[in-house]
């Protein structure tokens, strides 16, 4: 899609007036739609074929520290908009072709219905991400204002 995610890692190096807090992904992870912070990418050797141990293969991956599934109750009460994770301490290595987009996970401390109140995140994703390519080349509508002046379809 374009996107450019980097890593926890790369961020970590720049002020802060500088980071572009592009770390957080969508990604498919056991089948399902996960979100998960890249702390950073690498590539590792790895073995072609199982039965030859002189067929290697470079494998390039993320390793990703993944946020909880999301509360089904606020997903529910929120009519499926507010899509709000905790971030787990596990970590995990994925293949880099699973990572699907780049999301902004952020801060926020809900009271739960379950009558919790807890520091978790909540993932915004790029509004149109999934149709934008139907649309042509995006490039060409940034140049659309409030000052637009064609005549109005009918």
């Amino acid at each position: 899609n374009g996107q450019i995610a980097r890593s926890a890692w790369q961020e970590m190096l720049k002020s802060l007036d500088q980071t572009r807090m592009l770390r957080n992904v969508k990604l498919k992870y056991d089948g399902q739609i996960r979100f998960g912070e890249v702390l950073y990418f690498t590539r590792l050797s790895v073995e072609a074929d199982p039965n030859n141990d002189r067929d290697w293969r470079f494998a390039d991956v993320a390793i990703i520290c993944l946020y909880s599934h999301p509360d089904e109750d606020l997903l529910w009460l929120s009519s499926q908009t507010v899509v709000s994770c905790s971030r787990l301490e596990d970590i995990y290595v994925v293949d880099v072709k699973q990572i699907l987009s780049v999301v902004a996970m952020i801060p926020h401390t809900p009271t739960l219905p379950s009558g919790a109140t807890e520091a978790r995140f909540f993932m915004m994703e790029k509004p149109g991400l999934d149709i934008s390519p139907l649309s042509g080349n995006a490039a060409n509508v940034n140049h659309l204002d409030d000052n637009y002046n064609a005549p109005d379809v009918e």
